[in-house]
This record gives structure tokens, C-alpha cells and sequence, in this order.
């Protein structure tokens, strides 16, 4: 019976802290981007900056060489620090044009390209005839109100093809605190 009441205290705790009631200060901490095949694409630039008092925003500028794309393939995970870096709870690859036409199809996907899409020209479906932008994407602590995530370090890691071979690889670092130290 004592067994019992711990573990429903434990559940309870867990969707309190996971429900929103609690304060979280989510913050990007460091980009990593790397080309595969430079003669296809290349990053202009990829880095964050500080565009006002306690924000940190993402910024990359991807050039494509040749155009038009019509066949891209991501790949998308997700993982959390504890001795390095382990996955967690996420690893998706899909073919990026198929999702563009139906987005309910990936949910997890759906959540992530919703986070950048209104700062980025990434909204529509292929062909791409144009280089890849996202401008000053901010992490708000709502984001990840939709996925069960506790506080700690994190690392989205975004593999990217283009016609059955991987292009570019762009790791992105953050960090969810509680109560906004």
C-alpha cells in the first residue's frame, strides 16, 4: 500500500511539472552546422546572436547550388545530456517533400517545423528554387509545451538529403531550467 501513495506522489509531481504550472527559461546554447557535399550547398552563415536583453536567436543562410531541389529527405533527433549526449524520445527521417503536403502525417515533425516556420522560407512544398533561410528563430518557453520534456540540456540534431544522400547536418544545442534562474 505505502509503494502505492509514493508512486501516485510521483505521478503527480511529474504532470505538475510537465503541465506548464511551473516556470521554464528555455535558451539556445551553441549551432553547429556542417556541409556534406559543398559542390550542392554550402552555409553562408550559421550562428546565434543576441538580438535584445535575454534572447538568443538562430539565424542560417544555406546556398543551393543546384536548382531546383525536388527530392529532400530529414532526418530529425532529438537528444538529452547525461553522460553525453543519448537519444531521447525522438528520431524521425521522412521525406521532407511528401510531409510538406501533409504535415498531420508527422506530429513530432509538425511541432518542430511550426517552431521556425513563420521566420524561415521553408513553407512550401518542393520544388525548392531558392536558397534556405531562418532568421532570428528565439526559442519561446512555450515550444515545447506540447512534448513531455523535464529540464536539462538538449541537442536537436537535423540530418538533411537531397536525392538519397546527405547534405548538411546541423546540430542545434539548448537548455530548459526551471524557475528562470
Amino acid at each position: 500500500m505505502e509503494t502505492s501513495r509514493k508512486f501516485r506522489w510521483l505521478v503527480f509531481i511529474y504532470l505538475f511539472i510537465s503541465s506548464g504550472f511551473v516556470d521554464t527559461f528555455t535558451k539556445l546554447t551553441n549551432i553547429n552546422c556542417k556541409t556534406l557535399d559543398k559542390p550542392f550547398a554550402d552555409f553562408k552563415s550559421c550562428r546565434l546572436h543576441v538580438p535584445k536583453r535575454g534572447e538568443i536567436a538562430l539565424s542560417l543562410h544555406v546556398r543551393l547550388f543546384q536548382l531546383p531541389v525536388n527530392n529532400v529527405s530529414v532526418n530529425l533527433a532529438f537528444f538529452k545530456k547525461a553522460s553525453g549526449y543519448r537519444p531521447f524520445l525522438y528520431n524521425v527521417t521522412v521525406d521532407f517533400c511528401g510531409y510538406m503536403a501533409n504535415k498531420k502525417r508527422y506530429p513530432f515533425l509538425n511541432i518542430f517545423h511550426g517552431a521556425f516556420l513563420t521566420k524561415s522560407n521553408i513553407n512550401h512544398t518542393c520544388p525548392y528554387n531558392h536558397d534556405i533561410i531562418i532568421q532570428n528563430l528565439i526559442l519561446r518557453d512555450d515550444m515545447f509545451g506540447r512534448l513531455p520534456v523535464p529540464a536539462g540540456e538538449y541537442m536537436t540534431k537535423l540530418m538533411v538529403g537531397a536525392y538519397n544522400e546527405w547534405k548538411a547536418d546541423v546540430k542545434a544545442y539548448f537548455t530548459i531550467k526551471l524557475n528562470k534562474e
